[in-house]
């Protein structure tokens, strides 16, 4: 009879001790996943803080009145305008628009032209197509060709 009655308790004390330790673990992966989420959270904010404050100061590094946007052409070029078909693709990143620009020597400074472009909102607004394009054209006039205006 007490045999049955220790064997009763030490399996009660088995299982116990089974169930207080899954609920221990479900409560510290709760508290991990949570955890997880919030870190998620800060990193996501931080980023955006941090794209922000990079947009911030490469304004303030090459802003410029409009009237002084690469307008004049280096000096080996000085007497030399280019004039090419250029041809704006499905997709493409402001980036990627102001270096083939750049590489076509349609425009002096990309980043200067990519921020023109970002920070008055024309990213979405660009057209597809081919457009004819001149080195002595100022980012405004670039940016209506671009937008058919």
């Amino acid at each position: 009879m007490i045999k049955e009655v220790l064997r009763a308790i030490g399996i009660g004390c088995l299982i116990a001790g089974g169930i207080l330790y899954f609920v221990q673990q479900q409560t510290s992966e709760g508290a991990l996943q949570k955890q997880l989420a919030d870190s998620k959270e800060e990193i996501a904010i931080l980023k955006k803080e941090l794209a922000i404050s990079q947009t911030l100061s490469r304004r303030e590094a090459i802003r410029k009145p409009e009237s002084e946007q690469e307008t004049i052409p280096a000096e080996n070029e000085a007497d030399e305008i280019v004039t090419k078909s250029f041809t704006v693709k499905a997709g493409i990143t402001p980036a990627e628009l102001s270096r083939e620009l750049e590489n076509e020597k349609l425009i002096q400074d990309a980043e200067a032209f990519e921020l023109y472009i970002m920070e008055n909102e024309y990213t979405r607004k660009i057209k597809t197509g081919t457009y004819e394009l001149r080195s002595d054209m100022r980012f405004p006039e670039i940016a209506r060709i671009f937008l058919h205006l």
